[in-house]
């Protein structure tokens, strides 16, 4: 008999299993599940080697939590530097910059809220501290830069540069025509931050390996990063497979290529690299696709206008035609496309492009369309008749300041923003995710964090209050626990592997220091990760 590597006993195990969803016991051997059940289904496999962890009744046995859209790989060289992500007023952010090192070439780094300029950042402030010393700082959304002029000067942005992509990829100006220093989405990002903060795939690196004893300690042991754009994507897939092989990978990883970045040829690159990259726990098999922006630029897509612009509904990312031609090139080379859409106008060309593809067969092919914040009611359904996963970030479906932006935005529309429980119930596969650095107002990678949200509509802890509308599309706390363990690991093809505890599955989980069906829902993300184990390998232990 070969006996079990670990054991863990005592406390209810919730293995988001349908054949059997509750458990007390579970024996982890050579990286798989042995046996879930109770003590007595494990006792012939204790041996004599065999770690026992008898565990506290009131704690918790769960899936590892896997993040279906989260940029872990490049958050930490993003998050680098200056730290804003903290800041409510125009005053708390002046503090913190005018303590920053002025001894350096550039001044980096960010997390500024983006409800603190409805209008845009202006780059008057950055002047008046930093003077010559140029200055980059990301907004919370990662869809922004707020520079100032002497960052322009040096990356050689000018009045007469030509936008990008006009009204989307742009340099702000105001009416007389002057740049402001608001640098709108990632084209226009990318000429400023790789003249100033040119990437670097090792310091990248170095700070990944320092980053995943966070992100193991908050009970993660998978995730799918949905591009990588502050380094170049292309040393950040072998660089992924490099660190797993050597041993130093302590999440799976499923990552993508983005199709903005080489349109002509994204997929075929994209599928070399499926062929060319891939390692234990890493796979390259996704085309991410941004179909719009992001609503507080008004650069995401609607099908009414803004209401604090009704000249406009908000301009698509890329072409519809060439969103299309990706979509059937993807899938039909069998790899999966994860669009960026916000906007209800965008969830539906997304749909469009997939309705595309689905009519002349089947593939089998997964594909996710991401944020969705906004859903026309005729559109829900099609997620399910397209069998198309609706993948959002749980963290931003709560009640705080950002919630002023959308209201001047869209008005009433924004009562009625991230429809998951209908989603659910209409047979919909929803999916959690942090997205993070990106967000709205809270900037984290926690998963209970977002499952708390999306079960309360709240930001995590906060108990009064009115919560996001509307109440009624709180998810039930099941689903948002599968929306973070089976749901996202069918979104990225490794249902089969992970997302469960299920005998010879990978042994992915974690132990919680309580259980979550018996506390209040405001105590979810305050709720301790006490272990995480990804492949059988602990990665995070306060129990021994």
């Amino acid at each position: 008999m070969e006996y079990a590597d670990v054991v863990l006993q005592g406390a209810p195990v919730y293995t988001v299993d349908c054949s059997r969803p509750w458990a007390r016991a579970v024996a982890v051997h050579n990286g798989a599940i042995a046996a879930v059940g109770n003590a007595a289904d494990v006792a012939e496999l204790i041996g004599p080697d065999t770690r026992v962890v008898d565990l506290e009744s009131d704690q918790m046995v769960l899936p590892g939590f896997i993040d279906s859209h989260s940029h872990l790989t490049e958050g930490p060289l993003e998050t680098a530097g200056v730290d804003l992500s903290e800041c409510d007023t125009l005053d708390e952010i002046r503090a913190i910059l005018e303590a920053a090192d002025g001894n350096v070439e550039v001044v980096a780094g960010g997390g500024w809220r983006s409800h603190i300029f409805p209008d845009g950042p202006h780059r008057q402030v950055l002047d008046e501290i930093f003077g010559d010393t140029p200055a980059v700082l990301r907004e919370i959304n990662s869809h922004s830069l707020w520079v100032n002029g002497a960052a322009l000067a040096a990356a050689g942005i000018t009045r007469e540069t030509v936008d990008p992509t006009p009204g989307y990829s742009m340099f702000a100006r105001d009416a007389t025509g002057e740049l402001t220093g608001w640098v709108l989405e990632d084209m226009a990002m990318r000429m400023v931050r790789d003249a100033l903060v040119p990437p670097s795939t090792e310091r990248a690196r170095r700070l990944l390996i320092e980053a995943q004893d966070g992100y193991a300690a908050a009970g993660l042991t998978g995730h799918f990063d949905p591009g990588v754009f502050v380094f170049d994507e292309r040393e950040a897939w072998p660089m992924l497979c490099d660190l797993d092989r050597e041993g130093l990978l302590k999440v799976r990883v499923v990552a993508s290529k983005a199709g903005l970045l080489d349109p002509d040829d994204a997929v075929e690159i994209l599928a070399a690299a499926e062929e060319q990259h891939r390692s234990p726990k890493v796979r390259v098999n996704t085309l991410k696709i941004f179909v719009d922006g992001v609503t507080e630029a008004h650069t995401s897509a609607y099908l009414e206008p803004y209401s604090d612009r009704p000249d406009t509904t908000g301009p698509l990312a890329e072409d519809e035609d060439l969103i299309r031609r990706w979509t059937a090139e993807a899938d039909a080379a069998g790899l999966s496309c994860h669009f960026h859409a916000l906007g209800d106008r965008a969830v539906r060309v997304a749909l469009d492009a997939v309705a595309a593809v689905r009519a002349r067969g089947d593939s089998g092919v997964v594909h996710a369309i991401c944020h969705a914040h906004l859903v026309d009611p005729s559109d829900l359904p099609r997620f399910r008749d397209l069998g198309v996963v609706y993948q959002t970030s749980s963290q931003w479906i709560a009640m705080d300041p950002f919630h002023d932006v959308m209201l001047s935005r869209l008005g009433e529309r924004a009562l009625h923003q991230y429809p998951l429980r209908t989603a659910v119930e209409s047979g919909v596969t929803v999916t959690l995710g942090a997205d993070w650095p990106a967000s709205a107002y809270v900037s984290t990678y926690r998963p209970l964090t977002l499952i708390e949200s999306a079960v309360t509509r709240r930001l995590a802890g906060v108990t009064d209050g009115d919560p996001l509308p509307p109440i009624e599309e709180a998810l039930a706390l099941p689903d948002a626990i599968r929306g973070m363990t089976a749901s996202a690991a069918f979104q990225i093809s490794l249902g089969e592997t992970t997302g469960m505890l299920r005998p010879r599955m990978a042994a992915d989980l974690v132990v919680l220091g309580r259980n979550l069906f018996e506390i209040p829902a405001h105590e979810i993300a305050a709720t301790p990760v006490l272990l995480t184990m990804c492949d059988g390998v602990v990665t995070h232990d306060t129990l021994a």
